[in-house]
């Protein structure tokens, strides 16, 4: 049975506390909600330390943290109004799976999972217990990306002829407390690889454009890094109104670079997400380029409280998220045929 209308104060239980999960978790709290914790002590070893710090942080803050290791235990004993998916990506299914059976509105972090294998029978139960599902795409919340979809849609660059996707960061630089080889990151049965881990960049440039009818991709194992996932590829995509669009994702590249590039008949958007800026050149001479900026008062953390804020809303108002379970398995989809393409 799906749990009932919550009101203003809301208990949620995080499965995973690696870094998105710790984040989750301290947001949720500022947000006035409470929060428990389930560990499934695979990943204690390589991150003990990370984690340590976590706990030992919010023991100084004066903080008890709930923790529990077992999700049955968790569910009898922590009455939860939904379930934050913030373990890898390998176990987010079926971690979804669990939630979803004792009648819980979940938040998945992106990607939703790693295959299909699973996905129909959480779609049903999703559908038959009317549980509310957000996949946790934050770049939605992004406020450049937000006017970027605005002019977008306004018509600022009239019919859309082309875009480019560039994302490039090396793995290396991600977390100072661990090595990248411990993470899931560079490794195939842990869900990781560019195409997953980098999903974020694939979903924005679904958010403007839908799916493609056709991908054709290159790359794979590449670089010197350590791993057996793909850590850099190049894909192109046609889409059903004729337009195209490339997108290139690594593990490799100092400096980061994420950049997202749309062409049409009336003028070129162009968000760099490390330059903080949005513009717009007309294609017309006698109209002026215009630049837009990140607030000044800006935080990355920022994006993180409005996602959580619009699946809380969501769930309180059975109202549609905004990146929806159907909305996050189109986007596998398209990571899927990457990476199918990838094999051939």
């Amino acid at each position: 049975m799906a749990a009932g209308p919550p009101g203003k104060h809301m208990r949620f239980l995080i499965c995973g506390i690696g870094s998105i999960g710790q984040r989750h978790y301290k947001n949720l709290l500022a947000l006035g909600h409470e929060c428990a914790i389930f560990r499934s002590g695979q990943n204690t070893g390589y991150n003990r330390p990370f984690m340590d710090a976590f706990f030992a942080e919010q023991a100084q803050e004066g903080k008890d943290v709930q923790v529990f290791w077992d999700l049955d235990e968790a569910l009898s004993q922590f009455e939860s109004d939904a379930v934050f998916v913030t373990n890898p990506t390998s176990q987010h299914l079926d971690t979804a799976l669990w939630a979803a059976k004792a009648g819980k509105h979940v938040f998945i972090e992106k990607p939703v999972t790693a295959t299909f294998e699973g996905l129909a029978e959480l779609e049903e139960l999703v559908e038959k217990k009317s549980l509310t599902v957000m996949v946790g795409y934050n770049f939605r919340f992004h406020p450049l990306l937000q006017k970027m979809k605005e002019l977008f849609e306004g018509g600022a660059i009239g019919r859309t002829l082309s875009a480019h996707v560039e994302m490039g960061e090396n793995i290396e630089d991600w977390h100072p407390w661990e090595n990248y080889t411990s993470s899931y990151g560079p490794w195939q049965e842990k869900g990781g690889g560019t195409v997953l881990c980098f999903s974020h960049d694939i979903d924005y440039l679904y958010w403007f454009l839908g799916s493609p009818q056709k991908i054709l991709a290159v790359g794979g194992k590449m670089t010197p890094l350590e791993g057996d996932a793909e850590d850099m590829t190049k894909s192109l995509w046609e889409f059903p109104n004729g337009a195209i669009a490339s997108v290139h994702l690594d593990y490799w590249q100092r400096p980061h670079r994420r950049q997202f590039q749309l062409i049409g008949t009336e003028g070129t958007l162009i968000w760099n997400y490390y330059a903080e800026s949005l513009a717009l050149f007309p294609h017309d001479k006698q109209k002026k380029p215009e630049v837009w900026n990140l607030p000044k008062n800006f935080d990355r953390n920022d994006m993180f409280i409005e996602e959580a804020k619009n699946f809380i809303d969501a769930v309180k108002n059975h109202s549609t998220p905004a990146i929806t379970l159907e909305q996050g398995i189109d986007v596998l989809k398209i990571c899927l045929e990457i990476k199918e393409q990838l094999q051939r």
